[in-house]
């Protein structure tokens, strides 16, 4: 089975695309981990403005190394700036296959 982990955050105004390249980067970045296995970067099509990352690893155990490295909490530090305070939710979740019928 797979760890799932879901960013979801609102930019301060402006700073949208600054949010974009960072979350880019660390998606990025996570492809070169081990144990990454696949991404997105979210973007709101509800009107909400929120944007985010999805990322599929192997286990939470290598998420959670990638998430421990220096240039991992380098990137996400600058995130926090160019984001709405308290507005960065982060989820994760067992990922099971679906059974073929």
């Amino acid at each position: 089975m797979a760890y799932v982990r879901i960013s979801l955050m609102l930019p301060k105004r402006g700073q949208e695309d600054e949010v974009n390249s960072l979350l880019d980067r660390l998606i990025h970045y996570y492809e070169e981990q081990p144990g990454y296995l696949s991404g997105y970067r979210l973007t709101d099509i509800d009107g909400s403005g929120r944007v985010g990352r999805l990322g599929v690893w192997s286990s939470d155990e290598a998420a959670e190394h990638a998430a421990q490295s220096d240039h991992d909490l380098a990137l996400r530090s600058q995130l926090n700036f160019a984001v709405q305070e308290d507005s960065h939710e982060e989820y994760s979740f067992e990922g099971i296959p679906a059974n073929p019928h």
